[in-house]
């Protein structure tokens, strides 16, 4: 329970900081919210009546200590570019990165890990350096670049899925889903499958897999019990760390498949200035990304105690 405690204390510093250094780069931008807001022919008294109204026109210290004082009672401020509240606005764009999120990790899984255990059962052979190519092809090709293809050969060319768009009722919103998932899943497909293919080549060389196989157990069971628990821990962590980055939105994927998360979101709070909502999205990726971690931990205390002594 005290690792525990003393975990999420750390957390709860990380959120701090990262979201104080992002007001602070925030502040740092030359632009004018306010301007930006009102366009280029406001008045200078309905520029300076803005800036009152949205805590601008005192200094960066009073403006952080105005917005830290609205966070505590639970209001994120108001979003300059649609007049809604962030909370609002944060509500409706969270649920669909979390369902592209999801299904981007169990992807990562249901393809990453067979893959990468093919890849150590059969070293050296077409298997392996089949997965080798499709592990390069992942890590290296731009998120952009996979997106735009999937898109052009099975969305415009084939006509199987939707060019773009979150659909309406399951299935159909479950039709949309499938390319972005797709797109975000191919990194961490990628990754995921190296990792597994190092451990489990690592683990075949180990005594414990030797005794079982001197024990008579089937090759199968030598391999999914005890090879591949070795390498349940990195992946674990692998996907508490990816869980955690989307869960703050995929911008890229969401853009391009004009999907209604977080990272698109994000993109145009940025392009417009939108203090508010830009602190609320960063705020909200922070949390997840420090929860994941947190249940990473978790989780690897489960899998390996004598982490606990550390």
């Amino acid at each position: 329970m005290r690792l525990v405690l003393r975990r999420i204390g750390w957390s709860i510093i990380v959120v701090f900081f990262v979201v104080t250094a992002t007001f602070a780069m925030l502040a740092a931008i030359p632009a004018d919210p306010a301007k930006v807001l009102l366009g280029p022919h406001a008045t200078q008294e309905q520029v300076e009546r803005v800036r009152a109204h949205y805590c601008l026109d005192d200094g960066v210290v009073a403006q952080y200590g105005c917005w830290l004082r609205n966070v505590a009672q639970g209001d994120l401020g108001e979003s300059y570019r649609s007049k809604r509240p962030v909370l609002e606005i944060l509500g409706d764009r969270v649920w669909p990165t979390a369902q592209l999120a999801l299904a981007a990790i169990l992807l990562q899984l249901l393809v990453g890990v067979p893959l990468g255990l093919l890849a150590a059962v059969r070293r050296n052979r077409w298997p392996d350096h089949t997965a080798g190519v499709v592990g390069l092809v992942g890590q290296s090709a731009p998120t952009f670049v996979i997106g735009t293809v999937f898109l052009y050969v099975f969305a415009y060319q084939f006509g199987w899925f939707p060019i773009g768009g979150y659909g309406d009722g399951f299935w159909d919103r479950l039709h949309h889903l499938v390319l972005p998932a797709m797109t975000v899943a191919s990194i961490g497909i990628a990754f995921t499958a190296r990792i597994v293919r190092s451990e489990v080549v690592e683990a075949l060389t180990e005594d414990y897999v030797r005794t079982a196989r001197a024990k008579g157990l089937p090759e199968r069971t030598v391999i999914l019990r005890h090879a591949l628990r070795s390498a349940l821990g990195p992946v674990v962590t692998l996907i508490g760390t990816d869980l955690g980055v989307l869960l703050g939105g995929a911008v890229v994927t969401e853009t391009i498949f004009a999907w209604p998360g977080l990272g698109r979101e994000v993109l145009l709070a940025i392009m417009a200035v939108d203090l508010p909502l830009i602190l609320g999205v960063v705020l909200v990726s922070a949390i997840a990304i420090a929860v994941a971690n947190l249940v990473v931990d978790l989780v690897q205390l489960r899998l390996d105690p004598r982490l606990r002594d550390r």
